[in-house]
């Protein structure tokens, strides 16, 4: 039972079928080709976009790794027996103003999650010059002991005239 079809027929019929044809090979071979292309070059873009991120993160780690590495080493250097209150008085007795010491209170700071403590001290000076604070502040941030100057408080004292200063100060190193 062969159908007989004009040669019109048959090339309708050939159109369709090659109408279908491409139809599947458009819908289930070039489109899904063409979307997993564009979905490898969107993941190739987000991992150099990672790639570039992490190499910042470890041209940033190497930085702190040097910094740290710089910070304990001169920590070492300092030597066991530190004492943040031995260092402060010492200096004050080099720059003269250790009769000027009002008091000085030590103090510790432990934190949860840091494996080294935090050694404060707070001074207080009465009645000293501009010119002494400032070689007392020098001797302490540049004597490389990794002392730093917390936080100051500077006013003009009130029982004497000529520029004299009362300063508290509170100081701090990674004991």
């Amino acid at each position: 039972m062969a159908i007989q079809l004009n040669k019109r027929e048959k090339f309708a019929v050939w159109a369709a079928g090659a109408m279908i044809g491409l139809f599947v090979l458009f819908h289930w071979g070039v489109f899904p080709y063409l979307e997993s292309h564009k979905r490898w070059n969107r993941q190739i873009e987000a991992k150099k976009v990672a790639l570039s991120e992490m190499r910042a993160l470890k041209a940033e780690y190497r930085n702190l790794k040097q910094l740290s590495d710089h910070s304990r080493s001169r920590i070492e250097k300092r030597g066991k027996g530190f004492s943040l209150f031995a260092f402060l008085n010492d200096v004050s007795d080099k720059v003269k103003i250790k009769d000027h010491l009002t008091y000085m209170k030590p103090s510790t700071i432990e934190r949860k999650g840091i494996p080294y403590k935090i050694d404060v001290v707070e001074m207080k000076f009465s009645n000293i010059t501009m010119q002494q604070l400032a070689q007392y502040l020098y001797m302490v941030e540049t004597s490389g002991k990794q002392v730093f100057i917390k936080r100051s408080s500077i006013s003009t004292a009130s029982r004497k005239k000529g520029g004299y200063l009362d300063v508290t100060l509170l100081i701090e190193t990674v004991g």
